[in-house]
């Protein structure tokens, strides 16, 4: 007696029709799966950057109890600040700045430089000092308040907004509200307040007073 081969009539094997119903299903599913997948992700590096963002945060207030509850860019260069940085600055509604001089003049504060980057940006950052205006991932509000909880202080920068330099200050106060781009975040945006806390959100308000403080009117 033989025994029967694999090949041997009448063994059972997979039809081709079966093996595109199967491939059908499988990329059904993972077309269902996708999104989901997808979110995950981006959840997991805004709260990464939410982390992050929330250490520069205590890290501007511990400079903020150090210089009289001010922050760098309220502070004179000459006592350990960046005052001098907000008129050349690109600045939008007067208020919103991409402020790379205030995180240089904390400098030795920050563990790891890479705390000043957004993760999805994926930008190595080997030192503060070559933070700049291209490759900043955060905006520095001008007018912030040290401890208040409803002042924002710092947020990602991918505001829809347009920037510009600080050369003519607008004449009315009010509040400003603030939308953040997909570029990173899918709509959303990190936004840390004068108390350190972070909240992720589409949009944010921030008031301008009426009048530029000293330390951020133009000298041209």
């Amino acid at each position: 007696m033989t025994s029967r081969q694999p090949w041997d009539r009448g063994t059972s094997a997979y039809t081709l029709t079966e093996v595109l119903v199967v491939c059908a299903i499988i990329g059904i599913l993972a077309s269902m799966l996708m999104p989901s997948v997808t979110r995950t992700i981006q959840n997991g590096r805004r709260a990464r950057c939410a982390g992050g963002l929330r250490q520069v945060a205590i890290i501007m207030s511990a400079y903020a109890h150090d210089h009289f509850n001010h922050y760098p860019q309220s502070v004179p260069r000459a006592d350990g600040g960046a005052q001098e940085d907000n008129a050349i600055v690109p600045v939008s509604h007067g208020i919103m700045a991409l402020h790379p001089g205030a995180f240089h003049v904390m400098a030795d504060d920050f563990k790891t430089p890479q705390v000043l980057v957004c993760p999805v940006t994926k930008f190595w950052l080997p030192r503060v000092r070559d933070l700049g205006m291209t490759n900043i991932s955060y905006a520095l509000n001008l007018h912030a308040q040290h401890g208040e909880s409803s002042v924002p202080l710092l947020s990602d920068s991918t505001l829809s907004t347009t920037w510009k330099e600080l050369k003519e200050f607008p004449r009315h106060g009010t509040n400003i509200e603030f939308r953040f781009t997909f570029e990173r975040h899918q709509g959303l945006g990190n936004v840390a307040y004068g108390d350190s806390h972070v909240e992720s959100r589409k949009k944010f308000q921030a008031e301008r007073p009426a009048r530029a403080p000293a330390s951020l009117r133009p000298r041209y």
